[in-house]
């Protein structure tokens, strides 16, 4: 099972749409992406400051968790906690509208998730971005060429990759450094792995690469 959260940011087509099964949460304006999903959330918070009353009317049966507009987390914030407390079995969280015109939501977008520590895939018009706290496991599709980048938050411990030009295994990569930037897929595809800490992947999706799946297991010892 999936997790949907719908920022009110700039939408992005993810590669696939929610599943049976999956839950879908909008957050404030994002509630306008639902329409082109196909989908009718099952939750609707936040502080309601981006939707207007077109968008509450079409949508009055949605269930809503309001929050007061002057607070000291962003909607995305809030939203990220209610699904860590609700859904921590989630297989992944995929976020559509996390990017847009506004530069501080979208680092804050960034910025916040090790602190849940969700794996999330956020789908931005220039690029997919990857956040887990390992054990993790990434698989990338694409062509030859494609930029793949890698960033760690935290520490990073065992940190391996297969199909990329400059290989790793057993890595340790340090946060504020950018020595996994700019890296490519070597063939039509790469897998990334690593054994302890946040790390942030990064596929521009001005290139052909899309992240495709995310497989994150508890029993990750490689």
């Amino acid at each position: 099972m999936d997790v949907w959260l719908l920022l009110a940011g700039e939408f992005a087509p993810p590669p696939h749409l929610p599943q049976a099964g999956d839950v879908v949460v909008a957050v404030d304006g994002g509630m306008r992406h639902a329409a082109v999903l196909g989908v009718v959330p099952s939750l609707w918070l936040g502080d309601f400051d981006s939707s207007d009353a077109a968008l509450a009317a079409r949508y009055a049966a949605v269930p809503r968790l309001a929050f007061p507009v002057n607070k000291d987390e962003t909607d995305a914030e809030l939203a990220l906690a209610h699904i860590a407390q609700h859904h921590p079995q989630a297989r992944t969280v995929q976020i559509i509208g996390a990017a847009g015109g506004e530069a501080d939501h979208a680092f804050a977008n960034l910025w916040v998730l090790p602190r849940f520590a969700l794996p999330t895939l956020l789908y931005g018009r220039t690029a997919t971005y990857a956040f887990a706290h390992g054990p993790a496991a990434w698989e990338i599709h694409g062509q030859a060429g494609d930029k793949v980048s890698i960033f760690a938050l935290t520490a990073i411990h065992g940190l391996a990759n297969s199909g990329l030009r400059w290989a790793a295994e057993g890595l340790h990569l340090t946060p504020f450094r950018a020595h996994g930037a700019r890296n490519e897929l070597c063939a039509a595809r790469a897998a990334i792995r690593w054994q302890s800490g946040a790390g942030l992947v990064i596929v521009p999706t001005a290139a052909s690469g899309t992240l495709h799946s995310c497989i994150i297991s508890p029993s990750f010892t490689q």
